[in-house]
């Protein structure tokens, strides 16, 4: 009776072992059971630094003048001749000079641009274009997987052992044909 015990405590405590190791290789879902069946997105944002140098302008408008006095500047062999010049004639310290104010248009397939100034040019700018990286994954279905074929698990049943043909238990290594 007491080997019977021992047998049925045996085979019992294999089967549990077994139905604990089949819980621990068995594959868990990929995502919250609310997100089953749906498509998994991500959006990865990246930025680019595109540099343009030197670009051309695409268009020039006047934007009118301004009048600003800018210093004169008297040579040193001019200064006698200044010097002896009549009052009325003499040159002032200052001029007043008109200066054109144009607005340039600069445009490019990433930027667009406006320069305004005497003489304005663009010597170079940089965009910095936002791209979001879209990834639509399907999730993988638990039923889809491919079942694993080799495992280790408890065994219990009859064996050919010395004393001939007895049931025995233990531990293997094997190889599924079907799972269920």
């Amino acid at each position: 009776m007491r080997k019977g015990l021992q047998m049925i405590l045996l085979i019992a405590a294999g089967v549990a072992a077994g139905a604990y190791l089949h819980e621990c290789q068995s594959p868990k879902p990929l995502h919250p059971p609310e997100a089953q069946g749906y498509p998994v997105i991500d959006t990865i944002p990246y930025y680019d630094t595109i540099p343009y140098y030197l670009p051309a302008a695409k268009q020039e408008v006047s934007l009118g003048t301004e009048i600003t006095f800018l210093p004169v500047f008297i040579p040193r062999d001019s200064l006698r001749a200044v010097a002896e010049a009549p009052a009325q004639e003499q040159n002032p310290d200052s001029v007043a000079v008109e200066i054109p104010i144009t607005q340039r248009e600069y445009e490019g397939a990433e930027y667009h641009a406006w320069v305004s100034g005497y003489e304005p040019s663009l010597d170079s700018i940089f965009v910095f274009p936002r791209h979001d990286v879209v990834t639509i994954r399907e999730p993988q279905r638990v039923e889809d997987r491919k079942p694993k074929r080799w495992g280790i698990g408890v065994f219990a049943g009859y064996g050919v052992t010395p004393q001939g043909l007895q049931p025995c238990a233990g531990i293997s290594i094997n190889y599924n044909l079907w799972n269920f």
